[in-house]
Parts: C-alpha cells; structure tokens; sequence
C-alpha cells in the first residue's frame, strides 16, 4: 500500500475498531490543497492572475473527522477522529499528500463499504471535515464533538506568532465514494481561510540610512510596530473607544464560518518576513470577518513606529480597493480576504524658510545746546539680495552640542534649497531640535572646554557689509517661552527651553546681524566762527569699550571679554567727517560708575600747527523720539542695531580773571555743543 494524503506528521487513527479486515478494500486515500483566498482575494491594488490553490508547509498537522454510516452496523453512525502531517508539495504542484503509516490509516472497510448492508451509505460516500494551522506541528485542539460545529478561537493581538492564529478548515468532500477513489479532485480536501487577514507592507525609504532590518536599500534600525488601531494620537491607542479589530469568536469547521462575538481589541500586527527584495518588513494581522477598517477615508486604521518615527496610515487606499473589488459593506473585512496595505516610509525633513532682519537704523537729531538726543527708528524684514550659503546647526540641547549637519542655500524668496548638501530628517517622531543657522558659512564655532558652551569669536573693526564680522548673522527659530510642543503625541514641554518637536510643517529661521554698528557723524560752527572747529584731520575714539567677545549659540547673546579700552572708530568719509565701525553688542560704556549716567567719545582735533585739542562728548542714551523710552533698552548696544550720532563740535571759551600781582590765566572749561 502506497497511499500518501496530506504532508506533514502522520496521521493517527482514534477509536478504530481493529477487528474489521483491513485488507478488504484499502486505505482511504486523501490529498489536500488551500483555496488561494489570501492572494486571489487580496484587496490590493497590484492586480494579478494568481493560482486557484497552494500547498500547505510540509509538517503541517492536519486534524480529520471522517463519518460514515450504514444499516446493521453498530453503532450505526462511524465517526473515526484522526490527525496527519502534510508532505511537502511536488514542484509546481499546489496540493499535498498525506502520510500515514499502516496503524494509522483510516481504511474503506472501517466504513463497511464491503458490507451487502452497506449498499446507501457507498452511494452517499463519506463525509470529511479537516481543520489546521499552516505551517503548525499541532493541529487546533477539538476537546469534544461539538467543537467541530463551534470551536472558540482567538486571533492573536500581541504580533508575537499572528499567523498561528490563522486557522484554515475543509468541509468539502461531503460524498467521497468508493467508486472515486482514484479520482484526484474526488479525494481533494480543500481548506478554506474562515478569517481574514490585514497585510502592511512596510518599505523603508529616504532617511533610513542606518538600520539592519530588512533585505531592501534603505532598512530600520528595529522591527517597526505596526498597531491597528483608529486613534489619531498614540496616547489614544490605550482608549477602548479606539479599538476596531475583531479578536473573539468561534470556528465552524462544519459550516466553514468564522462568528465574531464582537469583541473589539487594539491589535498588534506581527512581522512574518524580514527578507523580501522589496518590501523591508511584512506585517501581518488576523482577524474576525466584519472587521469595519475605517468609517470614512480619512479615518486612521493603524498606526506606524518605524524607528520612533510615527506615522498614521488612513483608510483611504484600502478604501478604495474595497471600492474596485465590491462585495462589502460598509467596509468591513469578509472571510478569506487578505488587505494589502503598500506603506513606503520615509523619514520627516526638516524644512526651513529663512528672513533675515536688516540693520535697524537709529539716527540721532542734532540738539544745540541739550543733551537729549531724539531719535528716528527704521528697520524690517528683508530677504537676501541672491543665493547664500550658511551653516546648519541642530542640537537636542538648547546650551552645548551644537552640530553642523549640513550647508543649504538660503534663496532670495526665503525659502530654504537643500540641493546640494545633506538633507537631514528628524531621527524619531519624539525628537526636539534646537536649530541655529550661521552666515557666512565659513564662520568658526568654537566650544568651551569647561562647560561645552558654544560660541563665535567676534571683535570690534571696520564695517565692511561684505565681511566677517559686520555681515556675520545668526538664525534661529522665534519660539514665546512657555510655548508647547503643540504634538499630541508628545510630553506638552517648553519648545523654547526642549527645542522644536518633530513636524512636517517649515521651520522660520530668522536670521539677525549679530554685531552693533556705531556711526559718529561730526559738524561744526561755521566757516569763520570764533567757535569753529577744522575737522579735517580728527580722531573719534569710544573711551573704555570691550573690543572682543563671544556670540553665544544657546540664545545668541553677546559676552564681552578681555579688559575695556578705547576704540578709534574707523573715518569712512572725510569730507562728511563721517566714522563707522562694528563694536561687539555690550553695554553702554557709561562715565559715572553704576549710575548709567552718560556715554563718552573723545574727539581728538590735530590743528594746522601740530598741536591736539581733545574734547570729550558724554552722551545719554539714545531715546525715541517724543518718548521717554530708550532705543538700547537698559543702556546697552545691542546686536543688529545700527547707532547715529550727530555730534556738533565747537571751541571752548577760554575764561580769565585779573589780580594785581600778576596775570592768571584759569584753566579752561571744555564744552561741546550738540
């Protein structure tokens, strides 16, 4: 006897009656075959021919309830219970056979087929249930008969072993004869899928550059989770209100059924391949028919953590397959469906537009003879005059761990060209970034070595708009304090402390000159005056300045370092007797100690005969105009703030008195009129 029916363990033979003559009419012999439910009836938009059946795995267990019954034979219903192992399948051949050994095979004579009685029941042949997991040792537990029209069954929500879940039953051969023994398809057990099945395919894409997941170009640095579940915030996927997936019901293998008790889960999808050239992870879900995967299209169904990157998948595609292969209602799943649903993940990028704020002029009025200098306030947003190159900064501390990751072009619209340079992503969905551009790009970042902090070197000069320091500008995110992150599905911190969370949406970087300039404009009496003062060959110097000092990443603050000394401001125009330079943002120089009382400039004028006058200008701040409120708020030159002052020199007088001994001459009192 050669017999082969089903492939996988062999099959053992329960409650036989072994004193029947075996040898009469032979083994029954049976074959079996999966109906291909899960790729014809795929719901996906690839389309495709696909085979009719496929083969079990090899060693899959198979339970059997083969019935049969007779006139005279008692009991007059035979019911034989036997479980089989699957052989694996020929090549190119979509059915197994079955392996039984001699004391395990159920055999035509059990059912009397030779018995003269028996001559209704050869007519109406035997009826054969089957029941199994593909690709499972074990077969489905049958604890008593009238499991076999209702078997509990749970699917598996942890997606640890989804597929174990995926039952799959046969009722088809309700007359399989004597006479058809030999007949292939006569003897074909057909296993149906009574569930259905949801299938994500996860491809990796840009941004995931890292990882060892998957046999694709781009992998995950770990197996993504993949949770069905309607929430639009993963904090909402612990709300029952969210739960869609039915977990819970029972089997008929009778009947070919699977009856929802209309349990309702968060379900977790399992991974069941890894090696696919080009799908980087499979996931996999089991549930019960009438499964509604989404309400409308925009629902969300599931929800990706792809490297702590999330991303919600929505109903819409698969709504719209539903749509195309008809069928359903209100879509919700059927029996022996598989859903394909195709995800290509890419990681967030970060997207920036840029504005940079141009140099605020503030113009002091001349005043004679009051020191009170009114002043007239310009400024705005510009954007840049072409394509500039400038340093991309980022760090998940807001004081130290600066990096540059990268060069975009800063366009004349604003927007922000990552062309030529490396794009960067957010690494998670639960990233804060701080962001810093600098321009020129060539700018040094230098990093304390006691405390990490970050700085740019910067020392009072020349102004040259074209030039490091004066064109040196620093970008930053504009963020109020006490701003949330504004993403659900994050801890709701300060984004002005904790840095911006993870988005899609731009990112402003508003770019500010980091330097003060400090313009000096002189004018005289005139021509002839006894007062007049020739300036054309004079020096203005800012008395007891910092001349060097740190712009500071963190805030963008400036520090000054060294010691004060005086600073000769740069003559730009000597017909103009104009004097400009860039000073390191500090506060104001004042002459009386803590009491902010006034700034001084001494004016030091080389007359015809090579002999000095010096006269010292102490000036308060700078005040708008018709207010009380000061343009350097807390007497200080602040970053990005271009000063004017409008200083009017003239003579002193020289005063004298007469005694009767001798002349005395009084030193003079300097004076400077405004």
């Amino acid at each position: 006897m050669t017999s082969l029916v089903l492939a996988v363990a062999a099959c053992t033979n329960e409650d036989m009656d072994v004193s029947l003559n075996h040898t009469a009419e032979g083994a029954i012999d049976l074959s079996v075959g999966v109906e291909a439910t899960p790729a014809r009836r795929a719901l996906t938009r690839a389309g495709g021919a696909t085979s009719a059946y496929y083969a079990m795995k090899a060693g899959t267990q198979v339970r059997l309830k083969v019935d049969g019954r007779w006139t005279g034979k008692t009991p007059e219903a035979i019911s034989q219970k036997t479980t089989c192992t699957t052989i694996a399948a020929e090549s190119g051949s979509a059915v197994n056979a079955l392996s039984f050994t001699e004391d395990e095979m159920l055999y035509w004579d059990d059912y009397g087929t030779g018995d003269p009685n028996n001559k209704t029941n050869t007519d109406q042949g035997l009826n054969v249930l089957g029941v199994a997991v593909d690709g499972k040792d074990a077969a489905p537990t049958i604890a008593n008969d009238s499991q076999w029209e209702s078997l509990p069954w749970d699917v598996v929500t942890d997606g640890d072993d989804v597929l174990g879940s995926d039952i799959i039953v046969s009722n088809n051969l309700t007359a399989y004869q004597f006479k058809n023994r030999n007949d292939d398809e006569a003897k074909k057990i057909i296993f149906q899928h009574p569930l259905s099945k949801i299938t994500i395919n996860l491809k990796a894409a840009d941004g995931f550059t890292k990882g060892t997941v998957g046999a694709t170009k781009y992998k995950f640095e770990k197996d993504p989770t993949v949770t069905l579940t309607n929430a639009t915030t993963l904090a909402g996927i612990s709300d029952a209100a969210n739960d869609y997936a039915l977990t819970k019901g029972t089997v008929s293998i009778a009947r070919a059924v699977a009856e929802s008790d209309g349990t309702k889960e968060t379900l977790i999808a399992g991974t069941t391949s890894t090696t696919d050239e080009d799908i980087t992870v499979i996931k996999q879900a089991v549930v019960y028919p009438g499964t509604q995967l989404g309400a409308t299209a925009d629902a969300v169904i599931a929800i990706v953590n792809a490297d702590d990157n999330i991303y919600y998948i929505r109903a819409n595609e698969i709504h719209a397959a539903i749509d195309d292969k008809g069928g359903h209602t209100d879509y919700k799943t059927l029996a022996g469906y598989n859903y394909i649903i195709n995800v290509t993940v890419k990681k967030t990028g970060i997207v920036l537009t840029a504005t940079v704020e141009k140099w605020v002029d503030v113009n002091s009025d001349e005043v004679h003879p009051v020191i009170n200098v009114n002043t007239t306030v310009g400024g705005g947003i510009y954007k840049p005059t072409g394509a500039n190159v400038f340093a991309f900064y980022r760090s998940e501390a807001i004081d130290k761990g600066y990096n540059n990751d990268a060069t975009p072009e800063m366009e004349i619209d604003g927007t922000v060209d990552w062309t030529n340079t490396t794009t960067l992503y957010w690494t998670s969905h639960y990233q804060h970034y701080h962001f810093r551009g600098i321009y020129p790009d060539t700018t040094t970042v230098v990093e304390d070595a006691t405390d990490q902090t970050q700085y740019v070197e910067v020392a009072n000069g020349d102004y040259d708009a074209a030039t490091f320091p004066s064109n040196f500008v620093m970008g930053m995110p504009e963020i109020a304090a006490g701003t949330p992150c504004g993403n659900p599905d994050h801890t709701q911190v300060d984004m002005s402390i904790h840095g911006i969370c993870a988005r899609e949406a731009a990112i402003n970087l508003n770019f500010r000159y980091m330097m003060s300039q400090v313009e000096v404009l002189l004018t005289s009496s005139a021509e002839g005056a006894h007062d007049h003062v020739d300036l054309s060959n004079v020096k203005v110097e800012l008395v007891n300045v910092y001349n060097t000092g740190h712009i500071l990443l963190k805030d963008r603050s400036a520090v000054v370092t060294g010691t004060a000394a005086d600073f000769t401001l740069p003559q730009i125009d000597d017909t103009k007797h104009q004097y400009l330079g860039v000073i390191v943002p500090q506060a104001l120089p004042y002459t009386t100690a803590g009491a902010a009382t006034n700034l001084r400039f001494r004016i030091t004028v080389t007359n015809s005969d090579s002999t000095k006058d010096i006269y010292y200008a102490d000036v308060e701040p700078i005040l708008k105009k018709g207010t009380t409120e000061k343009v350097a708020p807390k007497g200080k030159w602040e970053s990005g703030i271009h000063y004017v002052y409008n200083l009017k020199v003239t003579k002193t007088e020289i005063k004298s008195t007469a005694s009767l001994t001798d002349w005395q001459t009084e030193d003079a009192e300097e004076e400077v009129w405004f």
